[in-house]
């Protein structure tokens, strides 16, 4: 699981990994900005961010980063998405099974 590693330490924030989503949580109520709205907007990114972190994740190392390329659109009110377009080829996750 991420989290920071010292108390604090805003630059270790990019090791935050699944506990992003309860600290955005926690920095809309704060702000006194958390809705539904900004639980749909999170919920959409935690849906994009797994999806691509799979795509990512299924490809052996020194294989190109395609993965980078996919373009989704996002449907908040139903906290997912839809691809667009995916450059990432069933050949090479496939290959890693």
């Amino acid at each position: 699981r991420g989290g920071p590693k010292g108390e604090g330490r805003v630059q270790d924030t990019h090791y935050l990994g699944d506990a992003q989503w309860d600290y955005l949580r926690t920095m809309a109520k704060l702000a006194g900005e958390y809705d539904e709205g900004t639980e749909n907007f999170i919920a959409t990114n935690k849906a994009i961010y797994n999806h691509s972190g799979s795509e990512r994740k299924g490809l052996p190392p020194g294989v190109s980063d395609q993965y980078r390329m996919t373009c989704y659109q996002r449907d908040e009110a139903n906290r997912s998405f839809k691809i667009l377009a995916s450059e990432v080829s069933k050949a090479d996750t496939e290959a890693v099974r």
